[in-house]
Parts: C-alpha cells; sequence; structure tokens
C-alpha cells in the first residue's frame, strides 16, 4: 500500500439562491478562511451584477488601466527627450564640413 499523505477537504462553495451564482474557494488549508475569501467573491460578482461598470471592481480596473496608460506615455515622453537630446548633441557635429572637423579637433588637442 502507498504512503498517504493527510489530506483534509477543505474547499468552500457558496450559491447565492435568488441569482444562481455559484462561487467556490480552495485557496488556502483553512475551511474558515476559504468561507471568507468565498463570501468576499460572492460579494464582488453581485456588485459587478447589479452596479455593471460603476461596481467596485470596475471603478479598479478602470483606475490601474489609466494609471498603466499614463506610466506609459510618461515613459514615451522621457525617451523622446533623451532622444532629442543625444541627436542635438550629434547635429553641431554633422553639419561641420570635414576641414572644420579636424580644425575643432586640432584646437582640442593641448
Amino acid at each position: 500500500m502507498p504512503a498517504v499523505q493527510n489530506k483534509t477537504n477543505s474547499a468552500v462553495q457558496l450559491t447565492h439562491i435568488p441569482t444562481g451564482i455559484v462561487v467556490k474557494s480552495q485557496a488556502t488549508r483553512s475551511r474558515s478562511q476559504n468561507r471568507k475569501i468565498a463570501r468576499d467573491l460572492l460579494a464582488a460578482k453581485l456588485d459587478e451584477m447589479e452596479n455593471g461598470e460603476h461596481s467596485r471592481t470596475a471603478i479598479v480596473a478602470d483606475s490601474k488601466s489609466k494609471k498603466k496608460a499614463s506610466a506609459a506615455k510618461k515613459s514615451r515622453r522621457k525617451y523622446r527627450q533623451l532622444k532629442d537630446g543625444q541627436d542635438a548633441e550629434q547635429q553641431p557635429q554633422a553639419q561641420l564640413s570635414p576641414n572644420d572637423q579636424m580644425r575643432s579637433k586640432e584646437d582640442s588637442v593641448p
């Protein structure tokens, strides 16, 4: 006979009878913690069903997406400024003729 590990059935399934919404939680080994998690999930699903885009989960998701878009925009702006700064440094040398470049190199050597 193979060795058997201690196993407990701690999964919780809650059903909201008026709407028929079913949630299941098996996140932890504790049945009471799973019951609390399942209640929170059920409350979130009911809120989503009743309020739609005005529910707490929708508002949180919307604010996260706005924050992410803002961060991406800030990043693009930052790298555009860096690129423009590098282009500005490289342009004056590119506009000089080869003779002028040689003179500027000779002037800079002590």
